[in-house]
């Protein structure tokens, strides 16, 4: 698929609503790099089968998409922004919109300038402190 156009059903199946499948499986099926390849390792997926488990309440887990598709409120609806590019280059762009629903502002700057703990998508604690 790499260098296709992308449509709605790239990633949404055309006759059935699966955001399971949207929200990770479409995703990793394009996607061949480092950190997305380590996302199935991470906690954050951790998080993402314990949401579908039953073991967590609705919303709690963490997929590709919950980070680089972030939902917003536009008129009082809350809405998937489907622009990924938002909160991609530079991934600084991601704290306000994503990493602060649930990690303060330390903890998110200091993660994501730490380049190996991004390439192994956020499996462990960040290895220096930005002040």
């Amino acid at each position: 698929m790499h260098g296709e156009e992308l449509t709605c059903n790239t990633c949404h199946k055309p006759h059935e609503q699966d955001l399971k499948f949207a929200a990770v499986d479409a995703c990793l099926s394009c996607h061949n790099d480092d950190h997305s390849n380590a996302y199935k390792d991470s906690p954050h997926f951790n998080l993402w089968t314990d949401e579908l488990a039953g073991l967590l309440p609705p919303g709690s887990g963490v997929t590709c998409a919950t980070c680089h598709m972030p939902q917003v409120v536009k008129g009082g609806e809350v809405i998937t922004n489907h622009n990924q590019n938002d909160t991609l280059r530079p991934n600084e762009k991601m704290i306000r919109a994503t990493c602060m629903s649930c990690h303060g502002l330390g903890f998110a700057i200091d993660a994501l300038a730490d380049p190996e703990l991004v390439t192994n998508n956020f499996s462990g604690q960040p290895t220096r402190h930005i002040e």
